[in-house]
């Protein structure tokens, strides 16, 4: 690896850059540096390693600071085998027929939803993820209530008042919770509107598991949805599949 300080400036620079925006496409880097691509690969292969960026198809997305609440399309395309893995080995130890379950529209639940699909295990499930509700709604044995509210286009997902008076009489089995991070004792995520629909779904569940991948572990962020106290167990992988109690 190239580490003259050409190169260590041209790396420095595109973790600011990563930091401003959501994701940056390797060909943008290339026409922004006027470097090939094979050098700028190299850096995000570097930079990757040192934990600074997670690669994305055709670009990168900034592994730094404080838990942000990027698209969902983004997300979607982080750490996905992580996730997948995640899922599967949730749903096979939580999930039962005909539970009432709750998937938020934070992407590692997106992934529980597929393993839901493929296991098609007949049950109740309550979200706020526009995609949830598309994949599940086909799939025989069950059925799916969504939240109502204002729609944000770049989380496929409703939030705000609306949201929240269309679920409060609802109770459920199961919240799986998706932050944006957990650090400090307390599961978090970025935004203030989807901050507001989790914290009342962890009043409506009678059991909460946390899942995610290992990115967020010791990332904080800028509102808190509960204390790790209020979780009973947490699914991640920091390299491979991990379930530990949160509470251990």
């Amino acid at each position: 690896m190239n580490n003259s300080k050409r190169a260590r400036e041209r790396q420095t620079e595109i973790r600011q850059i990563l930091q401003e925006r959501e994701v940056v496409s390797v060909n943008e880097f290339c026409a922004h540096f006027g470097a090939s691509i094979a050098t700028i690969r190299n850096d995000l292969a570097y930079l990757e390693g040192k934990g600074y960026l997670q690669r994305v198809k055709g670009g990168a997305m900034s592994c730094e600071g404080k838990a942000r609440s990027t698209s969902v399309a983004a997300r979607l395309n982080l750490h996905k085998d992580a996730k997948a893995r995640i899922a599967k080995e949730l749903v096979s130890s939580e999930i039962k027929p005909d539970m009432t379950v709750i998937l938020d529209a934070g992407s590692t639940g997106y992934y529980v939803a597929k393993e839901l699909a493929r296991k098609k295990i007949p049950c109740t499930v309550i979200t706020t993820s526009a995609k949830t509700m598309m994949l599940l709604a086909p799939v025989e044995g069950m059925t799916v209530f969504t939240a109502g509210g204002k729609y944000d286009a770049s989380q496929d997902a409703w939030h705000g008042k609306g949201a929240l008076e269309s679920v409060r009489d609802m109770k459920a089995d199961l919240y799986v919770l998706s932050p944006d991070g957990i650090a400090d004792g307390s599961c978090n995520t970025s935004e203030e509107t989807e901050n507001e629909i989790k914290k009342q779904f962890v009043k409506m569940a009678d059991r909460i598991v946390a899942a995610a991948d290992g990115s967020k572990i010791g990332r904080p962020g800028d509102y808190i949805i509960c204390s790790e106290d209020d979780v009973d167990k947490l699914y991640t992988e920091p390299v491979r599949t991990v379930v530990r109690s949160i509470n251990d």
